[in-house]
């Protein structure tokens, strides 16, 4: 620019006016040639095209003839990391454009092999740069960088519930084993309390009926002796807890406070040993005085002495 305008300047005079504007049209016709190859210049859509994407390859052609009728082209043979759609010859405006709709495969640049379209030149060298988001030396500066991976969204109140949760759970493993502990400590004699009681009610319904049965049906006294014997023994034996199955009359009264159940034993040995001369009010004191000594044994607390 600078020696057209000079030469321009010198030829016809540095004082004519008209000169100098002759000189600056020159100068701006020397610029033109480039203004206009560079809006011929071929270009894509869009500009970033990265491998997989369907993208369009637009070379403007020029001025379109006044019959020009836009009109599509046979796709040529291509390798297989490149695959060609759709090739045409369209008007826009009034220029004439050449549009190939493309996906690459491949990163990096790609060349278009040769397209022939009738009344044209042929196309030779067109080529394209493809970019991959795996490959950050195929992006363009103007294309955009992955960012880290954003962290997953929590729905509203989800960590008061996950704490929440933790803690209802530590406070219930907690309680259970306070729980258990208090119930083991603190209530040993309750469970043992409800057992006595369970013997006692068992027991005193076993004198009950077997006193009905010597009141109506007149069994036999040694029998009412043996039974009433045998099912005291093991009521004793699990009320206390001391093995009393086959314990004499003497050996209970070498037991701590085992006097009263000695007299009791020694009086029902004589009244067996002396079936014949036993009425039935013998019989029924007998029975009597198994309910007392019952009755005596279940207002004792446990861990008491139960008289024997």
């Amino acid at each position: 620019m600078g020696a057209a305008y000079s030469a321009c300047f010198t030829h016809h005079g540095a004082r004519n006016r008209d000169g100098k504007k002759l000189c600056l049209f020159r100068a701006f016709l020397f610029l033109l040639p480039p203004l206009v190859h560079a809006a011929d210049t071929p270009y894509l859509i869009p500009q970033t095209v990265f491998v997989g994407d369907r993208a369009t390859l637009v070379a403007p052609l020029g001025t379109a003839d006044k019959n020009f009728q836009p009109r599509s082209i046979d796709t040529p043979e291509t390798p297989d990391d490149l695959v060609l759609h759709t090739i045409v010859l369209e008007r826009k405006g009034d220029n004439v454009q050449l549009a190939i709709e493309f996906t690459a495969y491949a990163p990096g640049d790609i060349e278009f092999p040769v397209i022939r379209a009738p009344g044209f030149p042929d196309f030779i060298g067109l080529k394209v740069t493809v970019a991959s988001i795996l490959k950050p030396s195929y992006m363009t500066p103007s294309s955009m960088t992955l960012s880290a991976p954003a962290p997953p969204l929590l729905a509203p109140g989800t960590t008061s519930l996950i704490y929440g949760s933790v803690a209802i759970v530590i406070l219930l493993l907690i309680f259970g084993i306070g729980f258990r502990l208090f119930w083991t400590n603190r209530f040993a004699n309750v469970r043992k309390r409800l057992f006595q009681r369970y013997l006692v009610i068992s027991m005193k319904g076993f004198i009950a009926k077997l006193r009905k049965q010597q009141e109506k049906e007149g069994a036999p006294y040694d029998a009412a002796l043996d039974l009433l014997s045998a099912r005291f023994r093991r009521f004793l034996t699990r009320f206390t807890g001391i093995d009393c199955l086959a314990m004499s009359a003497a050996e209970f009264a070498g037991l701590e406070h085992g006097t009263p159940l000695s007299i009791i034993f020694r009086a029902w040995d004589m009244l067996r040993f002396n079936a014949e001369s036993v009425s039935q009010s013998d019989i029924i004191n007998a029975l009597d005085d198994a309910r007392d000594y019952i009755s005596t044994l279940d207002k004792t607390e446990p861990g008491e002495k139960h008289g024997v």
